[in-house]
């Protein structure tokens, strides 16, 4: 089973690993980093190396980021490039708790799919306002 992390500046990450216990639970090789502002982004690629580390069980890890370009995802970047089995990590950004859901409901059949993980988190972001009025209408 792929391992899974979860990165972001400030608590975000956590918020989103936390959450994702309401409907899972505890789970299995997953952790959540976060990057504040006096932390060091050299001292927190280190970070993200143990936790590559310690949530790959040798299938791999799936890493979510924040945001594109971001500290937490240039720090992943590093370690990718740095990596000669940098293929073993998957980096996804513009992590939203869809994408988390969807990943939990299917790492276990060893099927997940990349491009359904950011269908998951782009099809939950909607203008709600335009479905309400559709539905008064």
């Amino acid at each position: 089973m792929k391992g899974i992390i979860i990165t972001s500046h400030g608590p975000m990450a956590q918020g989103i690993l936390e959450t994702s216990r309401l409907f899972f639970g505890e789970q299995p090789q997953m952790k959540a980093y976060c990057l504040f502002a006096e932390d060091n982004p050299d001292t927190f690629v280190d970070v993200l190396k143990e936790g590559v580390k310690e949530v790959d069980s040798g299938d791999g890890v799936f890493v979510f980021c924040d945001m594109l370009f971001g500290s937490p995802c240039n720090c992943m970047a590093r370690i990718i490039g740095e990596d000669v089995q940098s293929d073993k990590i998957q980096l996804i950004t513009g992590v939203n708790l869809a994408m988390i859901l969807q990943i939990l409901a299917t790492r276990e059949s060893g099927e997940v799919n990349v491009d359904d993980l950011i269908q998951a988190g782009k099809d939950g972001v909607v203008y709600f306002n335009e479905i309400l009025k559709q539905q008064l209408q």
